[in-house]
């Protein structure tokens, strides 16, 4: 026919510059979600993060018992930071063993170790947040004993520390 247009042979659609962002357009945004809920770095972000609330509600109820009544602490690192007899230090010295242990597995988040050491973190501060709710439901069951070892800490190997 004369006088008709030409009809193109290649009528597919050309990828714009965001196709290699998103991905192919029928996955969508759960697609992408669920890629990155399974990336690795995600997954150690997510469980620093979950250390860092644990790591921080030990350290509000570690001072509260301490500038009230006492406790019992078996860390010894933790006793030799205690009777120094700053919160500040204390404060200090939790905040820097978060900061620190945080930022080397941020740091190999991409590795397997680093999200194992996370996993670890999140284990041991989570049992540490159990220790905590055993030792608040029993110290009511316990306030004869807590008055004695207030009152005269020698009687606990030294393991009785307070802050006034």
């Amino acid at each position: 026919m004369p006088g008709a247009m030409p009809v193109l042979a290649n009528t597919s659609v050309q990828p714009t510059p965001l196709a290699p962002v998103l991905g192919p357009p029928a996955e969508g945004l759960a697609g992408h979600l669920f890629r990155a809920v399974g990336a690795r770095s995600f997954r150690v972000f997510v469980l620093l993060s979950i250390a860092l609330v644990l790591g921080l509600a030990d350290l509000t109820l570690t001072l509260t018992y301490l500038t009230n009544v006492g406790m019992f602490e078996g860390n010894p690192m933790a006793r030799w930071i205690i009777a120094i007899g700053s919160p500040v230090v204390v404060v200090l010295f939790k905040m820097a063993t978060i900061f620190i242990s945080s930022s080397i597995l941020y740091w190999q988040r991409r590795n397997w170790r680093g999200e194992l050491g996370a996993w670890l973190i999140v284990l041991v501060l989570g049992y540490l947040t159990l220790h905590w709710f055993n030792y608040i439901a029993f110290s009511s069951d316990m306030t004869e004993a807590i008055v004695v070892m207030a009152a005269d800490p020698g009687q606990v190997d030294g393991q009785w520390v307070s802050l006034q």
